[in-house]
């Protein structure tokens, strides 16, 4: 491991851009000596010349700059301010089949066959980021609440109208999320609304309640990772495995998903682009969060994200 890309928690409670380098954390901003990097966003705008310095850097830190031990540091959630959130939707083969095996529906066709394009989601930034080690109140509009492990790709530089090609070389490093999300069928499915209708789905209310979206724990760089569409991902609930998949089983691919949305808005430095769920979630079996439990978020290479709910 070089280094790793966290926010931690200062004394009176505001958040800095640290480097975890082994065991200790180090303030960025004392490393580059820039004040401005002691904001994750400014240092996400200058990561294109800044990584390769902090990888030089990393390798020969000074006592001066650190800040303690991993276990001794409140970790933030590693988001830059005003990042936009985009989530995708039905993006894992694994996942969709396991959902039409529980409704007892044939699985629906391979969306490249119908040349469907990624489909995609936003969340409220501000009221749905969730800190490393979080306690997430369950809303209480809703009681069927579910967990999804998801590969997020954090953005590094802007991206407009990106080939999937070149697309992956926008992101500065990945992460791990959890789109907490509510199952109650007057969600999924609004009363009085016919069901062919474009309104059915209440997004906001599934998706946008507050502290749904646990981030963390930190940022690895987009380098320290072989292949984004290699990396075994798993979630459990307490001690038992829940989510137990690859992001092998994705439909549409990291590079993908960037390249679409490109074409819509200009990704910019620090964008989350959570990539979808794989199966095993609590809607395929009926089976939904109690108050007292805790999530474990794991990914391949990245690192393990946990939340508990009140």
């Amino acid at each position: 491991m070089s280094y790793r890309l966290l926010s931690y928690r200062t004394g009176n409670g505001s958040s800095r851009t640290g480097l975890l380098k082994g065991d200790d954390v180090h303030d960025v901003a004392t490393v580059t000596g820039v004040a401005s990097h002691a904001s994750l966003g400014s240092v996400l705008l200058d990561w294109a010349k800044l990584e390769p310095q902090l990888a030089r850097q990393a390798a020969s830190l000074s006592a001066s700059s650190r800040v303690g031990a991993l276990a001794e540091v409140s970790l933030a959630a590693p988001v830059a301010e005003g990042a936009a959130i985009f989530c995708a939707a039905a993006n894992f083969k694994d996942h969709m089949m396991a959902m039409a095996a529980k409704l007892g529906i044939p699985p629906e066709p391979d969306p490249r066959q119908l040349d469907v394009k990624p489909y995609h989601f936003l969340k409220p930034t501000r009221q749905t980021i969730a800190d490393p080690g979080a306690v997430v109140g369950l809303p209480r509009y809703a009681s069927c609440i579910d967990w999804e492990v998801e590969l997020v790709a954090v953005i590094g530089k802007p991206a407009h109208e990106v080939s999937v090609e070149t697309a992956l070389g926008y992101v500065a490093g990945y992460t791990v999320g959890n789109d907490i999300s509510v199952r109650d069928r007057p969600f999924m499915k609004r009363p009085n609304v016919p069901d062919g209708s474009l309104f059915k789905t209440d997004f906001l209310g599934m998706k946008g309640f507050d502290r749904s979206c646990p981030i963390g724990p930190w940022i690895v760089p987009a380098g320290e990772v072989p292949d984004p569409q290699r990396l075994h991902m798993k979630l459990w609930v307490d001690d038992q495995l829940k989510q137990n998949s690859s992001t092998a089983q994705m439909i549409f691919s990291v590079a993908e998903q960037i390249s679409h949305l490109s074409t819509y808005a200009t990704l910019l430095p620090g964008d989350l682009v959570l990539t979808g769920t794989p199966a095993g979630t609590g809607a395929e079996s009926d089976t939904f969060l109690k108050s007292g439990q805790t999530m474990r978020a794991w990914i391949e290479h990245i690192g393990e994200l946990r939340t508990s709910v009140a």
